[in-house]
């Protein structure tokens, strides 16, 4: 039973292993806090944990 669920887990590791990693989105804020933009951004996702 064990030696199963390592091959499973060797399994599932490998084939995530081909994905590319997660890229967010380019944000406003990215070129700065003060900008326009990313006050605008800031006041829309205010109620966002």
């Amino acid at each position: 039973m064990a030696k199963a669920a390592i091959l499973l887990l060797v399994a599932v590791l490998a084939g995530c292993s081909g994905m590319t990693p997660y890229q967010r989105p380019a944000s406003p804020c990215d070129a700065g806090e003060s900008t326009y933009e990313c006050q605008i951004e800031r006041y829309h996702n205010i109620n966002v944990p």
